[in-house]
């Protein structure tokens, strides 16, 4: 392999190792509330809670129909992004108490209902535009008190990026082996 080949090969494979990266950036603004609540909007008795927080603070969603709401730029129509969080129920229901929603697709519901217990969620969702609202919100239950945490969304990365990746990777493991024989 000449010196020319391996810099084209070595030039490329960079370029998706950043595209790579760029992929897989948090798209939801202060998804933490490290300080506050900027970025969300908080609406019937949604509160920044500063005395609670999976570590602390943590949005509080108060009212029976509260909702912390943002609006997701970015998206790739096609792309199936990841959306995570943790949230905690106070009290108990027979009724799912916590709903994510985007655009008002309801995609996640909580169902295990262990209160007072921090507990993860991670759904899948595909954009179908280049923007759409992420809702977290109280569903169902009088009564219920809920928490939300460290809110995040990223890009699956695509096969194929992944496997571009492996073969540059490859070659230029066999480059560097070559030219260690030599």
């Amino acid at each position: 392999m000449t010196l020319k080949t391996s810099m084209v090969l070595t030039i490329f494979g960079l370029t998706c190792i950043s595209e790579l990266a760029t992929a897989q950036g948090n798209l939801v603004f202060n998804g933490s509330f490290n300080t506050d609540a900027s970025g969300w909007t908080l609406a019937n008795l949604a509160y920044f809670d500063n005395k609670a927080g999976n570590p602390l603070p943590c949005v509080d969603l108060l009212g029976l129909t509260a909702a912390a709401t943002q609006t997701i730029n970015n998206l790739s129509s096609g792309t199936t992004y990841v959306i995570s969080g943790d949230y905690r129920i106070y009290g108990s229901s027979t009724n799912p108490c916590f709903g994510v929603s985007m655009d008002g697709v309801i995609l996640f519901q909580d169902a295990t209902q262990q209160p007072d217990i921090w507990q993860s969620f991670s759904i899948a969702y595909t954009a179908a535009s280049s923007s759409a609202t992420l809702s977290l919100a109280r569903i169902n239950a009088a009564g219920i008190d809920c928490d939300i945490d460290n809110i995040a969304i990223y890009a699956i990365p695509e096969p194929g990026s992944l496997c571009l990746l492996g073969v540059g990777g490859m070659i230029s493991a066999i480059f560097f082996r070559n030219r260690r024989k030599d």
